[in-house]
């Protein structure tokens, strides 16, 4: 008897009932086996790989699921139960959650309010009769079924088992998630290949060729103007950057105030790290460097610097050199679906719009990676082995949540010690990371890039910071008149609903070249917006341009104003802020950068961690009055502060640490939320300069259609706006939303989208961005 694990399809998408075109069980499970070992084993972890291959699908033999493929009427099983087990009696615990969990997620180890648990399943499957109960009435035993595997000429691998003390629990929920990852990503392309001939040859991507791209690099860089003190520290940056390249593969931090060029040294890092260490190496070594990774806080920074790496490198190498990735508007699992077997069309179709970051250079936001490496779900989770063995470089650190510092820095500390990883954290105001030790289980000493920080602080200093006195307060129409009296300006206040305001009050007294930027744009609308404000500012224009934004401006965002105002918010931010003044260093005195406290009935502030950061600065601005704001040194003393006023006095305090030590992976999917509040993306319907409205056209296509490419998806990413989920809750209700195709995570703005202020126009007086 042939066993199978897929049917077939004819071209228009109806069933093929030909056997012939159908997949043999035997061959997919060989096929996954092979690919899994092969993306564990960068990871150290080729054996389990390949047993979870092996195994994934073993209840695909019992006879109830083969009389499914034949006749959809017939009830579905569970089909990984047995293979569950199987992978429990062998004492492989990360294979057994990986099995388990396939489809649907990696369970939690005990039964809990999150749902099934591991033990549930094997336990159920050693009782005959709760066996039938759990996989649908398949009456079949393991030894039945592994008969069964062999004699389709299929062999269980040796997979010796390893004890796991208290300690190495985390680690070891982090190694299951990375296993995971390899066997969800190695069956998401097998049965690609079978159902999708034409998307998997779309998959072939261009090799990392990094003495080329390093060449590429290098070439802009000396090729950019030398003259000035500026340009200087620029190129004694990126020298540091090379130099330390060639240093042990590991953890770095790289120091450098903003304008220092560290996005381009810190890419000159990753790319002479590769070249130097994958030199000895043979191309089939799983030790080399496969990739980079740049995680960045925001969306905004995310478009400004993919769009610099396609510059440099998509005419040499094409355009899927670079993957921007950080909205999720492809379908996901859901509980509801557990039982369902493969044939599923809408998971199938979730599973193959996932993103497997294969591509060799990858720009991400902290919420993607890190969200992504504490998930349980098999979309999230199938990029994770693509970490291992990368350089990834952290772009603005202070951005981290403090109360979630212990799980994502014990998280990158074992990338870099367990999968190969060579990590750099990056800022101008480099946190006290050292300073939460005891919340830190895994040892916490990175080699600093720059070979002297402060010194180039003190060269790079361009502003002066001017903190209002105790009892100053300034009410918003002074501020707007103030910003309307200056031919560029940039204000940065807390919220949103600051943003509007002010932005309207600005307008009325100077309605010509005033502007608004927030993350209630998307991320098309704001790149045209900088794109002019960038003009104005040109020496070449020097038009005049007045910016009122929330925070997204600070991290990163290249723009140089002549003068800036910030609201009293927390440090680094107001640090950031001045960050995009005087820039470029072409005025010749310092420039200023004015804090301002807005009168108590209009001061608004975020809620939680943000607020608390804000009241410590000012409290640390009264104690250190005269403080060089712009020196590392004062940063470092307030992030001290600022993480024992906030930040955990242990590990297991971090519920996410403390969830994924127990094992309990779906709780600690959902405990680790770096914005706080869970968000929804919405596309909207934006009109471009040119008058073409691509968030629209997307949508009527997955009307039409049911069905996005995953190019397609990528491509919504810039025409979507993140909802906070009270904000689409009330969307819902008022008919603001739709859902082009009903199985799809993907909903779409169907009320005002404004030119200026894109959907700021919502009472969001709460959140930040």
């Amino acid at each position: 008897m042939n066993y199978y694990a897929h049917t077939a399809k004819h071209p228009d998408g109806q069933p093929d009932p030909d056997e012939r075109n159908w997949q043999l069980l035997s061959e997919h499970l060989r096929n996954v086996s092979a690919l899994a070992e092969r993306f564990a084993a960068p990871l150290n972890l080729a054996p389990q790989g390949e047993l979870a291959g092996l195994l994934h699908d073993l209840g695909k033999y019992a006879e109830r699921f083969q009389a499914r493929l034949h006749d959809p009427s017939v009830r579905g099983i569970n089909h990984w139960a047995a293979g569950t087990t199987r992978a429990r009696e062998l004492n492989a615990w990360s294979v057994a959650f990986s099995v388990d969990g396939h489809h649907t997620g990696i369970p939690a180890l005990n039964s809990n309010e999150s749902g099934r648990s591991l033990r549930q399943t094997v336990e159920a499957f050693a009782d005959t009769n709760h066996r039938l109960e759990l996989t649908g009435h398949c009456p079949e035993s393991i030894e039945e079924l592994l008969s069964r595997l062999k004699h389709d000429g299929l062999q269980e691998p040796a997979c010796s088992p390893r004890a796991i003390t208290k300690e190495q629990r985390f680690a070891e929920a982090l190694r299951t998630r990375m296993l995971f990852s390899c066997l969800v990503d190695a069956d998401f392309l097998d049965t690609e290949k079978h159902f999708d001939v034409n998307q998997t040859k779309l998959r072939a991507l261009p090799e990392l060729q990094v003495e080329r791209a390093l060449e590429i690099l290098l070439h802009c860089l000396e090729s950019k103007p030398s003259d000035g003190p500026v340009n200087a520290l620029r190129r004694q940056l990126r020298g540091d950057c090379l130099s330390a390249a060639e240093k042990p593969p590991g953890l770095f931090t790289l120091t450098a105030p903003t304008g220092s060029g560290k996005t381009l040294s810190s890419l000159a890092f990753a790319l002479q790290h590769i070249v130097h260490h994958n030199a000895e190496l043979s191309v089939s070594d799983a030790r080399r460097f496969r990739r980079i990774i740049v995680v960045i806080p925001y969306t905004s920074i995310i478009e400004q610097t993919a769009q610099v790496f396609r510059e440099l490198f998509e005419e040499s190498f094409g355009e899927d050199y670079v993957l921007e990735h950080h909205s999720a508007v492809a379908p996901r699992e859901r509980k509801e679906d557990q039982g369902r077997d493969a044939e599923d069309e809408r998971l199938r179709r979730a599973r193959l719009a996932a993103e497997n970051w294969a591509s060799p250079l990858i720009v991400t936001t902290n919420v993607q990676f890190f969200e992504s490496l504490f998930s349980n779900r098999p979309s999230d989770c199938r990029k994770l082995h693509n970490i291992g063995r990368s350089v990834v470089l952290f772009d603005e650190v202070q951005t981290l949540p403090p109360q979630l510092v212990p799980s994502l820095l014990s998280a990158v500390r074992l990338l870099v010690r367990d999968f190969g990883v060579t990590a750099v954290f990056m800022t101008a105001t480099q946190p006290a990371f050292a300073s939460a030790e005891t919340a830190l289980p895994y040892e916490w000493n990175p080699v600093e890039i720059s070979s002297n920080p402060s010194a180039m602080a003190e060269t790079l200093r361009r502003t002066s910071i001017e903190l209002p006195a105790t009892s100053d307060t300034t009410t918003w129409p002074a501020l707007a008149w103030k910003l309307a009296a200056e031919r560029q300006a940039l204000c940065v206040v807390n919220t949103t609903k600051d943003a509007k305001e002010l932005f309207a009050l600005v307008r009325a007294n100077q309605p010509e070249a005033v502007f608004h930027l927030s993350a209630r744009m998307c991320p098309a609308h704001r790149q045209e917006k900088l794109a002019e404000i960038r003009r104005r500012l040109h020496p070449e224009a020097n038009e005049p341009c007045r910016l009122v934004s929330t925070q997204l401006i600070e991290a990163g965002v290249d723009v140089d104003f002549p003068i800036a105002f910030r609201a009293l918010g927390p440090l680094d931010s107001i640090i950031q802020t001045a960050g995009r003044c005087n820039r470029e260093g072409r005025y010749v005195a310092p420039c200023p950068v004015i804090v301002f406290r807005p009168v108590p009935e209009e001061k608004r502030m975020p809620p939680g961690a943000y607020a608390l950061a804000a009241a410590k600065t000012e409290e640390f601005l009264a104690r250190y009055p005269d403080a060089p704001l712009h020196q590392p040194e004062i940063y470092q003393k307030y992030f001290a502060e600022l993480y024992k006023l906030i930040g955990p006095d242990k590990a297991e305090a971090d519920k996410v640490f403390d969830l994924s030590a127990k094992f309990d992976f779906p709780a600690a999917a959902d405990a680790c939320r770096l914005v706080g509040n869970e968000t929804r993306a919405v596309l909207v319907k934006w009109k471009d300069k040119d008058g073409r409205n691509r968030g629209e056209e997307l949508a009527e296509k997955l009307r039409r259609e049911k069905h996005l490419t995953a190019a397609e998806c990528r491509e919504a990413q810039r025409y979507s706006v993140n909802l906070y989920q009270a904000e689409f809750f009330d969307a819902q209700a008022n008919n603001y939303i739709y859902q082009p195709a009903e199985d799809w995570n993907f909903w779409v703005w169907n009320s005002d989208y404004d030119k200026n202020l894109g959907l700021g126009h919502l009472d969001t007086s709460s959140y930040i961005q």
